[in-house]
């Protein structure tokens, strides 16, 4: 899970983001959506006059007019540009409205994060990834493996397990720091550190199952008991 941001359109737009943040979380399975301060704050603008276009429609003012365009500000013109606005420029006096279809609008994510653009709407993922970050996902992953297993145990969706682990010590950190969120998401009653096999025994009956597993670098063994 890491946080998703948006640049709108419209400011009356914002209400709507900031009134269902938590539903867009979910439905994103990220752990924070806000607004961008500026679309700026996650992509880089530049704005191309195109030679075609404007030469065609402005003949020898063209030259003019595109070192007009190229020294304005990209970060507060692009997203007009984007909005299919016009820009107004002035040259020797004169003001010429420069269409969107007249220039290119290039934007470029920043470090740290991923864009994607439908004209003036923007959506930046943070990709910075932190330790909390990491071992959360690794819990996220843990807990689709005890969900799969509760499954091949033939288990009711209320039934109550005990579950024992061996794991790596990456994945294990992170089952640990996020253990209330691992047992409600599985409704274990009681989570082990040991090895399924010589604590649950050979045929423990009815409910049981166990599985060995590998993802992101990290292994696992998982055996879970009907509480």
């Amino acid at each position: 899970q890491i946080a998703e941001a948006f640049a709108l359109a419209r400011p009356e737009e914002r209400h709507t983001v900031e009134t269902y943040a938590d539903l867009i979380t979910d439905e994103l399975n990220v752990k924070k959506v806000r607004l961008l301060d500026a679309s700026g704050e996650a992509v880089s603008f530049a704005v191309k006059p195109l030679p075609k276009q404007l030469g065609q429609k402005y003949g020898n003012k063209f030259p003019g007019l595109a070192k007009a365009i190229t020294a304005l500000d990209a970060s507060v013109v692009a997203p007009v540009f984007l909005a299919g606005q016009p820009v107004t420029v002035t040259l020797e006096g004169q003001e010429y409205g420069i269409l969107p279809e007249e220039v290119e609008v290039r934007a470029q994510a920043k470090e740290g994060f991923a864009v994607a653009n439908d004209g003036a709407y923007l959506a930046a993922l943070v990709t910075e990834l932190t330790p909390e970050l990491v071992r959360e996902g690794l819990a996220r992953e843990f807990v689709r493996r005890v969900q799969d297993l509760r499954k091949t145990a033939d288990l009711d969706v209320a039934d109550r397990i005990r579950v024992y682990v061996t794991a790596t010590p990456g994945l294990k950190k992170a089952i640990e720091a996020n253990q209330n969120y691992v047992t409600a998401e599985t409704l274990t009653v009681e989570l082990y550190f040991a090895d399924p096999s010589p604590s649950l025994g050979e045929d423990p009956g009815s409910g049981f199952a166990s599985v060995s597993d590998e993802f992101d670098g990290e292994k696992v063994t998982v055996g879970l008991v009907k509480a």
